[in-house]
């Protein structure tokens, strides 16, 4: 039900400029940087605003936000004080859909430390964030999580649209192109 809700929004994300140049085979170290930096805006507040109900779900969920900062000092970059709004769950269905979005995004990252490795390896060596699927329980067991935490339509329904706002979250920070984001205040290195 949440791939289905969200299906669109997800495709949207992965459209966004600064998320094709990094699947470019022309990235570069600054659109690294540029990606890492959004990355943390969005989850740097979104976790600050939801740690507490986050840490009583029965999931080992694992804050980003401290791995970005050090995968950008590690890049020679200033990791920034930028916070931007965040949703934020009001029930622990809500929470769990938002998570859907998080922990879905490890898969991409899988993808993305490949596509480092193989155009851009002096940065995959120096940045660990993508990697984050390798630790923790993986998805196909917070899939059967997630099952087991919407037991009905509407805890369902609720995460659906918690999901949609996470995703919309994601779009919000990464729409904008890398010049443009440059320009309204993103801190460089």
């Amino acid at each position: 039900m949440l791939q289905a809700a969200t299906a669109q929004l997800h495709v949207q994300v992965e459209a966004t400029p600064p998320m094709a140049a990094l699947m470019s085979p022309a990235v570069d170290h600054d659109t690294c940087i540029e990606v890492l930096q959004r990355l943390l805006r969005i989850h740097a507040g979104w976790e600050e605003a939801n740690a507490a109900r986050l840490r009583a779900l029965p999931w080992p969920w694992r804050p980003r936000a401290p791995g970005l900062r050090d995968d950008l000092v590690a890049l020679g970059a200033r990791p920034g004080p930028r916070f931007v709004p965040a949703p934020v769950a009001a029930c622990d269905a809500e929470a769990w859909g938002m998570l859907y979005v998080i922990e879905g995004s490890a898969l991409g990252g899988r993808l993305i430390a490949r596509h480092l490795r193989a155009y851009l390896p002096e940065v995959a060596a120096a940045v660990r964030h993508f990697e984050t699927s390798e630790d923790g329980p993986g998805w196909p067991a917070f899939r059967q999580a997630l099952e087991r935490a919407l037991p009905d339509a509407g805890s369902r329904d609720r995460a659906a649209t918690a999901a949609q706002a996470m995703f919309e979250h994601f779009h919000g920070q990464l729409a904008p192109s890398l010049a443009v984001a440059g320009d309204a205040g993103t801190v460089h290195a």
